[in-house]
């Protein structure tokens, strides 16, 4: 029977809603003692997860009902902000069937939606270095993500997706759009852009990425569009390069250990210390030798806070962390942290970043409109599905140009024997393109 179950969540497409979109079919294919819910909303100006909670908690209910019996978890854990009262109101009094699980209430802190952080908040363990929280009998799950596990069980595609539309637009909303929609036509379909010089992001202020709205798409693991001033301190340390943040690395690093100090990973007892790399480039630039040395950065989380909030003179750790990964693996270098004996700072508690402050030092406080939850309306004439949307190996076509599918069809499937998710047309159309990256389906 879980087999099955399973079977039908793979068919469907899931993966993980948010984050880096982990194939659900996977993750819930193994035995814990204990599930978590994760509606803790982890980045500023996102509101998908409580609206699911507000408006679809009935679904929600069924989906993580299926996922703690495919775990066989003993204890069964909603993780959500204590401030979003609303979801909390409507979870607290509904009449479920008798289903056991908890509510755990967080306090509003950064970044509380990570998945090691929030295990420890949880459950009191800390996940191994580089590790996973299944390693230590935990699976974590996104709201969203029990939502399509219930729509799977229906028989429902993964074809659609939550977005929260926000920051410098005339109408912010969260809207259910189909996968592949354009990201211009999400902002026109608010009402557009508010004045000129505006970037955009897909994900938050803190671990999104810029976008060129004219040539991307709603991906499944898409929660958020955000629009903000070119001159806004998150886009102006996203526009610099590598090159740039070595060399202001080099000049006016204040050896401070702030940027250390309030490591989310640095706290929980892991090998990771931000200010030891910023003071060992003065050189300016790292010999692979120098590269190394710094196997450490296998270790961050790219939370970001080490350059968004901690470092009082805008340098950035994160950004030189992942370009050290990248160049650790050209290196051949893997990861050897992997300490299972950690212990939490012992101020880890009085280190946590309130996300009232955080959103003041962003300069995006000014966003505090509410996003009413609505379907996306619009005529779409045109989708683009990429073939890498989730974790593991890129789906393989199994349409050619000039197929007509519906709504619903298969268009592209895991590759034999690796690790991906299936994907599926959002509308009914015609196959334009296949591309190595992408589909494009017209209407």
């Amino acid at each position: 029977m879980d087999r099955q179950r399973l079977d039908i969540i793979k068919e469907a497409g899931v993966v993980g809603a948010g984050g880096a979109g982990f194939p659900t079919h996977v993750k819930l294919d193994a035995k814990v003692d204990t599930l978590i819910i994760n509606a803790a909303e982890c980045e500023p100006l996102i509101n998908v997860d409580k609206q699911l909670l507000e408006f679809y908690f009935e679904k929600v209910y069924s989906g993580m009902k299926a996922a703690a019996e495919l775990v066989e978890a003993k204890r069964v854990v909603l993780a959500i902000k204590e401030k979003n009262k609303k979801a909390i109101n409507v979870i607290e009094n509904f009449n479920g069937d008798g289903f056991d699980f908890e509510l755990f209430k967080l306090d509003d802190f950064y970044p509380a939606g990570d998945e090691q952080v929030l295990v420890n908040e949880v459950t009191g363990r800390i996940v191994p270095e580089g590790g996973i929280p299944l390693q230590i009998g935990v699976v974590v799950i996104n709201v969203e993500t029990l939502l399509n596990i219930e729509n799977a069980a229906c028989g429902i595609k993964v074809i659609d997706k939550y977005v929260t539309v926000n920051g410098e637009v005339e109408k912010p909303m969260t809207l259910l759009v189909p996968v592949g929609t354009g990201v211009r036509q999400l902002i026109d379909y608010c009402g557009g852009i508010k004045g000129e010089g505006m970037m955009v992001l897909d994900g938050g202020p803190m671990m999104g990425k810029m976008i060129d709205p004219e040539n991307y798409s709603v991906k499944k693991t898409t929660k958020s569009i955000l629009v903000l001033p070119e001159d806004n301190i998150v886009i102006e340390n996203k526009k610099r390069s590598i090159n740039a943040d070595m060399k202001r690395a080099q000049a006016i690093c204040l050896s401070c250990r702030m940027c250390t100090d309030l490591c989310p990973r640095y706290l929980l007892g892991h090998d990771l210390f931000p200010d030891e790399l910023m003071k060992r480039l003065y050189k300016g630039s790292l010999s692979d030798e120098d590269i190394g040395r710094f196997d450490f950065a296998y270790l961050c989380c790219d939370c970001g806070l080490c350059e968004l909030y901690s470092c009082v003179v805008d340098l950035s750790a994160r950004s030189i962390f992942n370009y050290l990964k990248e160049e650790l693996a050209r290196l051949g270098i893997k990861n050897p942290h992997n300490r299972t004996d950690l212990e939490a700072n012992e101020f880890r508690q009085f280190r946590k970043v309130p996300v009232s402050r955080l959103k003041k030092r962003l300069e995006i406080d000014k966003y505090g409109n509410p996003t009413p939850l609505s379907e996306f309306t619009a005529d779409i004439g045109k989708i683009r599905l990429y073939l890498s949307q989730h974790v593991g190996a890129p789906a393989v076509p199994v349409v050619r140009e000039g197929s007509s599918v519906r709504r619903g069809d298969l268009v592209a499937d895991i590759p034999e024997g690796k690790l991906g998710a299936a994907i599926h047309s959002s509308i009914d159309g015609t196959v334009k393109e296949v591309g190595k990256e992408y589909l494009v389906i017209e209407k």
